[in-house]
């Protein structure tokens, strides 16, 4: 199930266009491989948007409701856009059905504002962090 939303997550955000507020504050559009990566961009040095898939809580006890995780990590050189861009993610985000289109479900945030994870590359990166629980609905 995993793999399927971090692929869910990977389409939706290379078919973002240039006016979509995420792309504005990161300052260009994510294409897979170059600025969009699945649980490690392996060192790159440049801006990027990470998806990283992690665990989820159990299944509902009545077997309707499955629930996944994921990690949306930026790696920016400006602070302020690091931050805006994990921003307008959260705000975009949170409560969204859309992204899961191979499953029914919905994305919610779990938290209101980015975290700071720190800086890489002596500095000149900065690290933030938002979470999203998915809940699907078997039909």
């Amino acid at each position: 199930m995993a793999s399927n939303i971090t692929q869910e997550f990977k389409k939706y955000f290379e078919d973002l266009t240039a006016t979509n507020s995420i792309v504005d504050d990161f300052g260009t559009t994510f294409t897979f491989g170059t600025n969009l990566f699945i649980g490690t961009e392996l060192g790159v040095d440049r801006n990027c948007l990470t998806i990283i898939p992690t665990s989820g809580g159990a299944p509902s006890a009545e077997g309707d409701r499955h629930y996944t995780s994921v990690i949306i990590r930026i790696k920016h050189s400006s602070n302020a856009s690091s931050l805006e861009t994990t921003q307008s993610i959260i705000n975009l985000l949170h409560n969204n059905t859309d992204i899961c289109a191979s499953k029914s479900g919905r994305v919610k945030s779990s938290q209101s504002s980015p975290i700071i994870i720190g800086y890489l590359e002596s500095g000149e990166y900065c690290v933030t962090a938002a979470n999203f629980d998915i809940t699907h609905i078997k039909l």
